[in-house]
């Protein structure tokens, strides 16, 4: 029986190995049972995960198909292989850029996990994606907000001080004040937290930042050419002292706050070819809680004056506008090509 075990198992490897360097996820047509090829799909993130981090394949990309992914627990994105050189990357398998893409077939994360999913800490949250590796990448994926009452969830979360480089492109965070709540769309410790072409819409916080990389000063953060639209806490926090952040070719607007730091942050931040309007306050202090408060911020090129419009459904019967959710053309920051397209589709 063993041997069998053994022999079967070696064949899905070699047979996952020799006709893929990814693994394929469809929650329409995917089966666990599969290899997770092109052609043979797994059904679920986890078990694409699983796949992943076994450390006898060569396997480090996760593709996902279009489709609504449910979670109920998190996932924990981490590798037995070696990561010298090498990056895990969870996508979607058909990317904005791609003259196929409409929002459609963006795929769907939906967390229904409980409460306190997530051990040892102080409050109860949920999270999705559990960032345990250096060297990640998520990129294509739509996140909405959680369902469930009194809950903060975290679409993408690192918590672990010691790891650096998370990429997150792409990606778009939905969510709703009082019915599909995101408590903040990427919460992360440490160094190399890139954030790039995004659009977070109706989230409480957008990225935070979060603590330094074992008491040094972070560096390498950045956020960067993306709509942020609606926060009502913050469109970015950033916690802790840095040492050389980024935030560049923005659009900042209708949120409660443009920039909270904590009180102890000391840090000069810039902002760079932003356009920030209609905002109810613009910096805002943590301690205990959030308030509006004063520190030094350097702008260069920042444009504080107009009206963002953002394309939305205008009819239910019709597909989705391939800018869903980004600046209508001929407004107000529209040249400045934020949002999910990298190249822009006209």
């Amino acid at each position: 029986m063993k041997n069998t075990f053994l022999i079967s198992f070696l064949v899905f490897i070699c047979h996952l190995t020799a006709n893929s360097q990814a693994v394929y996820i469809d929650s329409n047509i995917g089966n666990d049972i599969n290899p997770g090829t092109k052609d043979a799909p797994v059904y679920s993130i986890h078990k694409a995960m699983e796949i992943i981090r076994n450390r006898d394949n060569s396997i480090y990309i996760m593709k996902i198909n279009p489709g609504i992914y449910v979670l109920e627990s998190h996932v924990s994105v981490t590798s037995e292989k070696e990561m010298t050189n090498k990056r895990i990357i969870i996508e979607a398998s058909v990317l904005p850029d791609d003259s196929l893409w409409t929002p459609e077939k963006m795929p769907i994360i939906v967390n229904c996990s409980k409460k306190g999913d997530i051990p040892k800490e102080d409050f109860s949250y949920v999270i999705s994606f559990l960032i345990n590796e250096n060297h990640v990448t998520i990129r294509g994926i739509k996140f909405p907000g959680y369902f469930y009452p009194n809950a903060r969830y975290f679409p993408i979360a690192r918590l672990n001080k010691t790891n650096t480089d998370l990429s997150v492109e792409q990606c778009m965070f939905v969510g709703d004040k009082d019915a599909s709540h995101i408590q903040v769309g990427i919460i992360a410790h440490g160094n190399e937290i890139n954030v790039d072409h995004c659009v977070f819409y109706n989230a409480k916080n957008t990225v935070v930042f979060w603590q330094d990389a074992q008491d040094s000063v972070k560096k390498g953060n950045r956020l960067t050419n993306s709509i942020i639209y609606g926060a009502f806490q913050s469109a970015v926090w950033t916690a802790w002292p840095d040492k050389d952040f980024k935030f560049e070719n923005n659009i900042v607007s209708n949120c409660n706050h443009v920039w909270v730091k904590n009180y102890f942050n000391t840090t000069k931040y810039s902002i760079n070819n932003c356009v920030i309007v209609n905002n109810q306050y613009y910096k805002g202090v943590a301690n205990n809680g959030v308030i509006p408060g004063e520190f030094e911020i350097n702008e260069k090129n920042v444009i504080k004056e107009g009206k963002i419009l953002l394309r939305l459904m205008e009819d239910i019967d019709k597909p989705f506008p391939i800018d869903y959710l980004h600046i209508i053309p001929g407004s107000l920051g529209y040249d400045m090509g934020a949002g999910l397209f990298k190249n822009r589709k006209q």
